[in-house]
């Protein structure tokens, strides 16, 4: 028996036209579906109990279905062994629960990724947003510390007859932690939805997909 393997291009990018379409569809259903009454049957199927949910369920299916390729959902539906239309019941079923700290369009790719398939979700692409920098936090401490100790600790072993020169070595890693924090900033997106870190080279944010530009005009 021959197993066919699925070749599915990765990263799935969605764009702003298409994240929009989603997002007001979700809008749109989000009373119907919040009245849905999920239910999971022991073989997988999904019930709902209004049928004004079922219909909510299905339009977000269609705008979904819109923005992803066949393949896609093909690929989703057959290494999910639910096929595409349940996979998609059962993502929402797993978001509704956790709306409030969790969007859908997280959700869906979320749960896309355990099959394989990385949606981009790209709001930003096209505008450009100037990045931010920050303090680079407690980390340098804690690491600087962490190394300060760890080389006091190596000068008693080597030197046990000057106590002082294992605490002068630890703070020196302290001292050198604390400079690090506050001499080098990490660079981030500025979209306030976004904030991922970003390397000084990039000039696109690898989540949000915006143009990164020291000053907007």
């Amino acid at each position: 028996m021959q197993t066919r393997k699925l070749n599915v291009l990765s990263p799935t990018v969605l764009g702003p036209d298409s994240l929009g379409a989603i997002a007001r569809t979700v809008d749109d259903t989000l009373p119907a579906l919040t009245r849905a009454g999920f239910r999971f049957l022991p073989n997988g199927n999904v019930e709902l109990t209004e049928p004004e949910s079922i219909e909510a369920v299905h339009r977000l299916r269609h705008v979904v279905e819109t923005a992803l390729p066949d393949d896609v959902r093909r690929h989703v539906g057959e290494k999910s062994g639910l096929g595409w239309n349940l996979f998609f019941g059962h993502v929402v079923g797993f978001w509704l629960p956790q709306r409030f700290k969790l969007g859908f369009l997280r959700a869906l790719a979320d749960r896309a990724a355990l099959h394989g398939v990385d949606l981009a979700l790209r709001w930003n692409a096209g505008r450009v947003v100037a990045p931010r920098e920050t303090n680079i936090g407690p980390v340098a401490l804690v690491v600087g510390t962490g190394i300060g100790l760890a080389a006091g600790a190596m000068v008693q072993h080597f030197w046990p007859y000057n106590p002082a020169l294992p605490l002068l070595t630890a703070g020196a890693g302290l001292v050198a932690g604390r400079w690090y924090q506050r001499l080098v900033p990490r660079r981030e997106c500025g979209d306030r939805l976004c904030r991922t870190p970003l390397g000084y080279g990039d000039t696109t944010c690898p989540s949000c997909g915006a143009l990164l530009a020291d000053r907007l005009n």
